[in-house]
């Protein structure tokens, strides 16, 4: 019997010396988010925020190639109707060495135009995220796509392709869109293309159309967005510009040109401030042309890791609308990254 369990052990002692030689080693970051924040003209509430996130990264060989993983886990804290953690995002890359990297995205934003859609500095967010204003890209939002990039002549091509989902602003559905059958289904491909030709000096480009697929008497047009952007940066200073258009959707849909510029100054190793202008102008097709106006500031002061930041934006004529109220966001956050 003591012969059979010495036997037992070096079979498992042997099995998990096999495993651990093939293990993945994965690795955790995170972070913790406390905010105060309040918009005119809404229901403010408590004006208290928190959110968590873990960050789970793991890759290994894979016959000469690296595979790489990457999920990630949130929660929206107390003011989230589920205070659960929920899987919010992952991704699974192939590198491939000289042939590039693929991968499939679950929402991390690895691919395509969405990685250029605002490239201007910011010493904390972009200055449209909480007012409701836009930037103009009418991308697939970088969920269940697949995805290719690549340095060719020190120029990154990032190529997004989207095999399909479910337009839910179109009309009714649910899903993912992989087989709902009775929404709208878009498909389509976005790529962007960004280098640097000087020192302190990048410039980037992109393009992206989504095919509609009418299921309905909905007439829909198929959407098309570009951008490009150039920064600068000598010192602490760095400048930007970025201009984008959308055009497609519903019928008589509003065209978007929208007209971005910054500037962020460094004052030291821990403070940074960035001022921000983005003018998004709505081509009515029988009408005049309103152009939605959005400028704020933003402050960081990092102390090891945690920063503490803050943001100042407004927006006039929302949504294109000349009659519509102005739209005033502050919000401070203290971030702690372990």
């Amino acid at each position: 019997m003591n012969n059979l369990k010495k036997v037992g052990l070096s079979a498992l002692a042997g099995s998990l010396v096999a495993f651990s030689a093939n293990a993945v080693e994965v690795t955790v970051s995170g972070k913790t988010e406390i905010t105060y924040a309040g918009t005119t003209d809404g229901t403010n509430g408590n004006k208290f925020g928190n959110g968590n996130a873990l960050t789970f990264s793991g890759s290994g060989d894979m016959n000469g190639m690296t595979a790489t993983y990457t999920a990630v886990i949130g929660d929206g804290g107390q003011a989230n109707s589920n205070t659960s953690e929920t899987f919010a995002s992952s991704s699974l890359m192939i590198d491939m060495g000289d042939m590039g990297t693929v991968g499939f995205d679950q929402g991390v934003g690895e691919f395509g135009v969405g990685t250029i859609d605002d490239k201007m500095p910011y010493a904390y967010e972009e200055i449209w995220t909480y007012t409701g204003a836009s930037n103009g890209l009418r991308a697939a939002g970088g969920t269940n796509v697949l995805g290719y990039k690549n340095t060719f002549a020190g120029y990154t091509l990032s190529l997004e392709i989207d095999p399909g989902h479910t337009d839910n602003s179109a009309k009714g559905g649910s899903g993912d869109g992989g087989n709902t059958g009775a929404s709208a289904i878009d498909s389509g491909y976005n790529y962007a293309i960004t280098g640097s030709p000087l020192d302190g000096l990048t410039v980037g480009v992109g393009y992206g159309k989504e095919e509609k697929k009418d299921h309905s008497q909905l007439r829909e047009q198929d959407n098309t967005f570009t951008t490009g952007f150039v920064t600068y940066a000598v010192g602490g200073l760095t400048l930007g510009y970025q201009m984008s258009e959308g055009n497609g959707g519903s019928v008589a849909a509003k065209g978007n040109i929208v007209d971005i510029y910054g500037a962020s100054f460094a004052v030291n190793d821990n403070l940074s401030i960035s001022v921000n202008q983005m003018d998004n102008e709505f081509d009515v097709p029988s009408g005049t042309n309103t152009t939605e106006e959005t400028s704020g500031v933003g402050i960081s002061y990092t102390m090891g890791s945690a920063s503490l930041r803050l943001l100042r934006a407004e927006t006039d004529n929302l949504a294109g609308s000349s009659t519509a109220k102005s739209v005033e966001h502050t919000e401070v956050s203290l971030l702690l990254a372990f």
